[in-house]
């Protein structure tokens, strides 16, 4: 690459090597350590790159040799500046670009934030703009060792952050610690009782903690305690002695019912796509956005994809423009019902949907109780599922407020 780049700064040519003596010629070339590079052979020729510096030596060799030389093309920036030194609005336009990529090269115009969980994205670019690091200031203005002794400080569960610019971009990677687990394990060390979180029956319980106050095969419902946080100390005389409040654990497993309703209309509406498209460029430089020239079009109905190129050159230099990219894709509308066959598949299809999304939850499915029905008009499923779940949630002791059991 290096090698490619200065060539093309002093410019370099491809020649043609014809008559007797070749090698001779190309021995003394070397011997005058004339770079020269492609050489290769065809029918009574030579065929190589020099560089411009290297063919003005040529000529002598020829006279030595007796060869003879044709410049097949030239290449380069000297020559490119000798073909154009008559233009003068050419080389004034090129000043200009450049001046203008230099200055916007002094601007920070794209940020972004990788390791988010707890902290999304977004939060973490609000938060930015209103330390003043966004879009349009000066790369000079921006410490990233500030910056980041910033983020640590007002995010107490970020333990390791790196702010890196490079070029237009800084990005911003976080870690968090595990200070909110920690939090969650301090809550959960509170006295509390594990109640039920809605009516079932109960499959299986193994207490860890507390004092079990259902058994399996019991009907309980919403509020009801499970495992309670009051645990009480007898004497060998059956004298109650102490009572003692601690964090109720557990694995609780219930048989609970699951309502379950869909319905959907036989008739519906079906988009056909046509296969023409139509494709609206626009241009947002800063806050303006330009809509650019765009050839009509005459769609009733089409759908709309739209795709967001920010505009870069290489991976660190971005450009305060972005290019939005809006494909029409014309298509038809066309009425459609179901059929009885069909519109049972479909009830079928909604229902393993939903029994999929429970069991993604750890919920078993033990019966289905669900009924499909369809008329001229409508499907309708409804009932009920029986599931096996984990069951229960924390209730502080003293305390009202709830904390569903994960």
């Amino acid at each position: 690459m290096i090698f490619a780049i200065l060539h093309f700064l002093g410019g370099y040519c491809q020649v043609a090597l014809s008559g007797s003596h070749q090698e001779r010629f190309l021995n003394i070339c070397v011997s005058k350590q004339i770079c020269i590079w492609k050489l290769i052979r065809k029918d009574s020729h030579y065929i190589f790159y020099i560089s411009r510096a290297g063919l003005k030596e040529l000529d002598d060799i020829v006279a030595k040799t007796g060869c003879t030389y044709q410049c097949l093309s030239q290449r380069g920036l000297p020559f490119l500046f000798h073909r154009y030194k008559k233009r003068k609005i050419f080389f004034l336009s090129l000043m200009i670009s450049f001046t203008l990529f230099y200055i916007l090269s002094l601007f920070l115009w794209q940020i972004q934030v990788k390791g988010c969980y707890s902290h999304s994205g977004e939060e973490i670019m609000d938060y930015l703009k209103e330390n003043e690091i966004k879009g349009g200031i000066k790369l000079s203005s921006i410490s990233c060792h500030k910056l980041e002794e910033q983020i640590r400080k007002d995010y107490k569960d970020i333990a390791w952050v790196s702010c890196d610019l490079k070029g237009t971009l800084l990005t911003v990677t976080i870690k968090e610690t595990l200070d909110n687990e920690a939090i969650e394990e301090e809550k959960k060390t509170v006295p509390c009782n594990l109640i039920a979180s809605k009516d079932g029956t109960i499959d299986s319980i193994i207490v860890r903690s507390g004092s079990a106050k259902v058994k399996k095969g019991d009907t309980v419902k919403a509020g009801d305690v499970l495992i309670s946080g009051l645990v009480e100390l007898y004497d060998d005389s059956g004298q109650l002695t102490e009572t003692t409040n601690v964090m109720a654990e557990g694995d609780i497993y219930a048989i609970t019912k699951q309502a379950y309703s869909d319905s959907f209309e036989l008739l519906y509406y079906k988009k056909e796509y046509t296969g023409n498209t139509s494709t609206v460029l626009k241009l947002l430089i800063g806050k303006h956005l330009y809509t650019l020239p765009e050839k009509k079009n005459h769609f009733q109905n089409y759908d709309e994809k739209t795709k967001k190129i920010m505009l870069h050159i290489g991976s660190q230099l971005y450009l305060p423009c972005s290019l939005f990219v809006t494909t029409k894709l014309e298509c038809k509308i066309v009425e459609q019902k179901y059929s009885q066959k069909e519109a049972l598949n479909e009830a079928k299809s909604r229902l393993n949907l939903f029994e999929n999304e429970l069991k993604e939850k750890g919920m078993e499915i033990l019966n289905n109780n669900v009924k499909i029905t369809c008329d001229e008009n409508q499907c309708t499923a409804k009932g009920s599922l029986m599931i096996r779940e984990r069951f229960g949630k924390i209730q502080e002791i003293g305390s009202s407020t709830d904390e569903i059991l994960k």
